[in-house]
């Protein structure tokens, strides 16, 4: 039986069960504004029920170790913590009934949980969801990113599309698109993820001022 935990450290339990992946801190923060703090992450470590590693950007990875999706289970039937808001009352409830169904169904929380969440679909024009992709990935207007993170986060929409509004947007000069000084050492995605302006592969998107 593990040890108690504090309300960051099983709001980071219950978030890496829904996200049900791998996952960084940036990715929980833009789909559940959470954010895995050091001290929850030293707490979920020492009870070993998580694993993480840092990753490109410096950005944090975690995932559930097997400990972790058992006391995540535990969440059912647990009460909630003490002074919460409104929306984690709503959440224990939720839970409790999910606790029943899977009782009822004999099923795990691996049969709940087979799949990682998609997020809610996304909204906004293709260029708009450009702009969002490479303002999140960008410290600052005018960061060179290289577009394969940017198609990264546009897999919904198909590459015909995205490569017309890519030149629309660079023919009104709203973005500039060039080629990767170091291409020949590139990975293969990110060479795969070239557009083709004027017969030129571009890897780097830019919007901003340089």
């Amino acid at each position: 039986m593990t040890a108690d935990l504090s309300t960051p450290a099983r709001q980071a339990l219950i978030a890496l069960m829904v996200r049900a992946e791998r996952t960084s801190n940036p990715d929980l923060k833009q789909r559940y504004r959470v954010e895995i703090t050091k001290p929850a992450r030293e707490e979920l470590t020492a009870q070993k029920l998580i694993t993480w590693e840092t990753g490109a950007r410096r950005a944090i990875f975690y995932e559930l170790t097997d400990l972790g999706w058992a006391r995540a289970r535990q969440e059912f039937r647990s009460p909630p913590p003490e002074k919460v808001s409104a929306a984690w009352l709503l959440h224990y409830a939720t839970l409790r009934h999910l606790d029943s169904l899977l009782a009822r169904g004999d099923q795990q929380i691996a049969d709940l949980y087979a799949e990682p969440d998609p997020g809610p679909p996304p909204a906004g024009t293709i260029e708009e969801r450009i702009r969002g992709a490479y303002a999140d990935l960008a410290e600052k207007p005018g960061d060179l990113i290289r577009l394969v993170l940017v198609r990264d986060r546009l897999t919904d929409i198909t590459r015909d599309d995205q490569d017309r509004v890519l030149e629309e947007m660079d023919r009104r000069r709203e973005i500039h698109l060039d080629p990767d000084p170091a291409r020949n050492e590139l990975p293969r995605e990110a060479r795969d993820a070239a557009i083709l302006i004027g017969g030129e592969a571009k890897h780097l998107i830019t919007i901003g001022p340089a």
